[in-house]
């Protein structure tokens, strides 16, 4: 049903604003997360910047869908911008994959540098012609796993099964490590882990808090496999009806917004590492090269492949 409701949304939210143009962003994350304090960010500075002839409406929470029918509906045109999770975006252009591959960063500081770097604006235009363009790049932390038992090495996975994003890249590495890649809607965590449909996730700390998933998985194990940042993505459709002017409004705006998401990442996962700890989940510290060696066909695989191996030869040079 939301899919049918947006169109008919944008239209009235276009006929509100008679002297501005209101553009529609949607996203699955909770009003705490850094990404949403972001993304506030970003609208601000788009309206000031145009002198408030240009506004955007932020629909947080999954009010939209997930964020897989949130990306469907940007390449639609049916949503102007939505921010996903980045390992999702190569469902929709396989370029994209190049960030999603286990410990393709050696550090937060590494990945940063990245995002803020030309290999990253051209990855961002990189599905140009596919329905959509990336506008920036979104710190989301690393990803490790969380589960009701500790996990210390790879044999810890053994037939386990464990939510992923839907993600080829990410199944394929679940599966390398042993365990079952089972896709779930990032919305659906909590009753999944509850019910047993899952036994285990892989995210952020923030996610792990933010979702009350600490409710029921007491263990983080921190192996960090992933470093895969977020991004706002814009409908062709609707970049193609911005001015020019109008274009450069909306990307400076979010190349800033980046920056102040960044500072708001730190504050925020530092907060809430205290706050897991306090709700009673046990950090687990492992020998991440045990994992690193198990995925390591993945890293070979991509650099078989000329597109991949261009931006992960930029990003080892970093």
């Amino acid at each position: 049903m939301k899919k049918f409701i947006l169109p008919m949304l944008a239209a009235g939210l276009m006929v509100a604003g008679a002297q501005a143009k209101t553009l529609t962003l949607g996203h699955a994350m909770s009003l705490e997360n850094a990404a949403h304090k972001g993304m506030v960010v970003f609208a601000e500075k788009v309206k000031e910047k145009s002198g408030g002839d240009l506004k955007i409406k932020i629909f947080p929470n999954a009010q939209l869908g997930s964020e897989r029918d949130q990306a469907e509906q940007v390449v639609t045109g049916a949503l102007d911008m939505a921010k996903i999770n980045g390992s999702l975006a190569e469902s929709f252009e396989p370029t994209f994959k190049t960030i999603s591959i286990p410990f393709l960063f050696n550090s937060t500081e590494h990945m940063r540098t990245f995002m803020r770097s030309e290999a990253a604006d051209e990855l961002l235009k990189s599905s140009a012609g596919k329905g959509f363009i990336g506008l920036t790049f979104y710190d989301s932390g690393s990803r490790s796993f969380y589960s009701s038992k500790p996990i210390r090495t790879p044999d810890d996975l053994a037939g386990m099964k464990i939510r992923v994003p839907e993600s080829p890249t990410m199944m394929q590495m679940i599966n390398l490590l042993g365990a079952k890649a089972t896709p779930v809607p990032f919305t659906e965590v909590y009753t999944a882990l509850q019910q047993g449909v899952i036994e285990a996730a892989e995210n952020n700390v923030s996610s792990l808090v933010e979702m009350r998933h600490t409710e029921v998985a007491k263990y983080y194990s921190v192996d960090q496999h992933t470093m895969s940042p977020d991004l706002i993505i814009i409908s062709e459709a609707t970049w193609n009806r911005l001015t020019p002017a109008e274009q450069k409004i909306i990307k400076e705006a979010a190349r800033e917004s980046m920056e102040e998401e960044i500072k708001l990442w730190d504050q925020i996962e530092t907060a809430n590492i205290k706050k897991a700890k306090e709700l009673g989940v046990t950090f687990v510290e492992l020998d991440k090269s045990k994992f690193r060696e198990k995925v390591k066909p993945m890293m070979d695989e991509a650099m078989a492949d000329a597109k991949l191996a261009y931006f992960i030869n930029k990003i080892n040079a970093l």
